[in-house]
């Protein structure tokens, strides 16, 4: 997996199908609007960090050598400030950064670097060296880290305030021993739909009536160790008409969080009874996903503004008819005298 530190910032764990998608870390800390100066620095800080994560396996006590591979797009120098940081993901998929050492899962003071400054040359290729030293009352498990590659250069003259580019590798360990991996579909819904007019969906296919309606998936890591997974969406007809499938993308949780898949429906069905169904897939790393869990929730779509809006028409047109059938009697009573 590769980021490229000018792409918009994602979180390379996962996406929500809307979402998506998938690059991870690009902090832009600006405290003013985007000058043009502004504009022209961002394109000088253009790197390439591969992998986007990192998984080792590790025992207690023992040290591995892993590289990191830093791409530089630009026609210059890029100088890098180079350290690590703990983070944490909150439910809604946002990132949350401390200093080394925070969380009680952080690896971050198990990697030696080589240095903490480091130069990249134009249109270059650098693979930059780390160890990780596992303790030996490491704890079994899971135990994270991200490495920061940050802009150490001058801001141009005439900035006044100068915005901090830095892109990110999440190093993922685990710690053999007693591993726990389990994940638990804590909630799912789909809203109902009642009082839908016209509108564009947001996100979805224009249908008829067309409606937004927003789904909602909690899964909740229960094991003691990162876990990659799989998630789609499907809603099928109890009673009524329509069906449809999401791929929910990839996401990866750690453990004793939840995370949330939010979005709504590319193509709402139109009228009925509907049973939406959750399934999740995960397994022992990033690539194999052999376990499934399930879940299942219910929802209704009955447009009853539409649905009165139509006996209303149907009432007014047999008013209408009957009076015009009156004035045709009499019309045709006049004509025969």
């Amino acid at each position: 997996m590769v980021l490229r530190s000018r792409e918009a910032v994602r979180a390379a764990w996962g996406r929500p199908a809307a979402t998506v998608a998938v690059a991870l870390i690009l902090s832009l800390l600006v405290l003013a609007f985007p000058t043009e100066a502004e504009e022209a620095r961002a394109q000088d800080f253009d790197l390439t960090v591969s992998p986007v994560k990192k998984e080792l396996t590790v025992r207690p006590g023992e040290r591995v050598d892993f590289t990191i591979t830093l791409i530089n797009h630009t026609d210059g120098d890029l100088k890098l400030l180079v350290y690590p940081m703990d983070f944490f993901i909150r439910p809604d998929n946002s990132y949350e950064f401390n200093e080394p050492g925070y969380y009680t899962y952080s690896c971050s003071k198990w990697i030696e670097m080589r240095r903490d400054r480091l130069t990249v040359p134009p249109r270059s290729q650098h693979e930059e060296p780390f160890t990780l030293v596992v303790p030996q009352d490491a704890e079994p498990g899971g135990h994270y880290s991200v490495l920061f590659f940050q802009d150490a250069s001058e801001p141009p003259p005439g900035m006044g305030v100068k915005p901090t580019y830095r892109i990110g590798s999440l190093i993922l360990v685990t710690v053999p021993g007693d591993i726990v991996r389990d994940a638990e579909i804590k909630a799912l819904s789909v809203e109902n739909d009642f009082l839908s007019l016209w509108g564009p969906p947001e996100g979805g296919v224009a249908g008829w009536p067309a409606r937004s309606m927003k789904y909602h998936l909690e899964v909740e890591n229960k094991g003691n160790v990162h876990l990659t997974l799989q998630a789609q969406l499907t809603y099928r007809a109890g009673a009524g008409f329509g069906s449809g499938v999401i791929d929910l993308g990839e996401i990866t949780i750690l453990p004793g969080t939840v995370r949330y898949f939010d979005g709504y429906l590319p193509s709402p069905p139109a009228l009925g009874y509907f049973r939406a169904e959750a399934v999740i897939k995960y397994g022992p790393d990033m690539y194999t996903f052999d376990t499934e869990k399930r879940a299942g929730s219910g929802f209704w779509v009955l447009p009853i503004l539409w649905i009165l809006f139509i006996l209303l028409i149907g009432v007014g047109l047999r008013y209408l008819i009957r009076y015009l059938r009156g004035r045709f009697r009499v019309s045709l009573k006049v004509t025969r005298r």
